[in-house]
Order: structure tokens, then sequence, then C-alpha cells
């Protein structure tokens, strides 16, 4: 993963990464992204929120978008809970 762009947004406690990965098989899962982006900035999986990933057609790259917050509690009010349900189906999917 190679990070392109670092923008801070001081009124929302957070900043903006723009990275490319490439990857061998098929495209990463959020969750795989998250850890990946977080263990290269060496923070906590919690405080990422990967935003989106935009493959590039026939080849094994991809675009990343992703947000690095100051701490927990702003990640959880400002991050919508729509996203959240969705990882929690996601989890529980992979526990069955």
């Amino acid at each position: 993963m190679n990070i392109i762009n670092k923008k801070e947004e001081p009124l929302l406690s957070r900043t903006m990464i723009t990275a490319t990965l490439e990857f061998e098989k098929a495209t990463p899962s959020y969750p795989e992204v998250t850890s990946l982006m977080a263990s290269q900035l060496k923070i906590d999986d919690k405080l990422v929120a990967i935003r989106h990933i935009y493959n590039s057609f026939g080849a094994k790259k991809a675009e990343v978008i992703a947000y690095v917050y100051a701490d927990e509690n702003k990640k959880q009010f400002i991050e919508p809970k729509a996203k959240e349900k969705k990882d929690k189906k996601a989890k529980e999917a992979k526990k069955e």
C-alpha cells in the first residue's frame, strides 16, 4: 500500500488519506484494508474508517479513500450507522 495524499481536517478531528493498493488475487475486503492501513500507519484499527475502494478494471490495483480519526468517540459520532450494520452482518456471516 502506497499513501499518495494526506489531508488534515481539524474541524472533524480526522485525516483523509488517499492510497493505492496492489494485490494478487481478489480485491481485499474492507476489514483487510483497514488492518493493513492501521499497521502501516502504526495506529489502532478502531480509528480507521475506509470510505471507498475503487478497483481498476483488468489491473490488480485499487485506490483507497480512508479517514483516520483522532479518537474513537469522534469516529462513532461522524461515521454513518449503516456501515456499522453492514460490518456486523459480514462478521456474523463469517462466524457461521
